[in-house]
């Protein structure tokens, strides 16, 4: 088993081209758009989520978990709706699987 060496650093010391500093501004960005949009989405009292997992693509988010709805057609606009009324999303991809909660569905076949 080989051990690794940890290379001490001064608390004082900071990369002289600052990329370090951008890429943690970034990381920290990514996941305050996920955090935000899961927050408006689990904030809305008319929309039941069994799980929901929210993470960041190219210009905005993806959407998945299980979403319990009566009417499925306005819970999934109103679900890309809210998350796009984040700053930072422009798209969003509906990944979420949609359970009828109304138990008079009709059976197929």
């Amino acid at each position: 088993m080989r051990k690794r060496r940890v290379k001490e650093t001064d608390s004082d010391s900071r990369p002289e081209n600052g990329v370090a500093d951008e890429s943690s501004a970034l990381v920290v960005s990514v996941h305050r758009i996920e955090e935000e949009v899961q927050r408006e989405l689990l904030g809305q009292a008319e929309l039941r989520f069994s799980s929901l997992v929210v993470r960041r693509v190219p210009g905005g988010v993806c959407l998945e978990g299980v979403l319990e709805a009566d009417d499925v057609d306005a819970a999934s606009s109103s679900v890309c709706g809210l998350a796009r009324r984040v700053a930072g999303v422009q798209d969003v991809l509906n990944h979420l699987v949609v359970r009828h909660s109304n138990k008079n569905v009709p059976v197929k076949g």
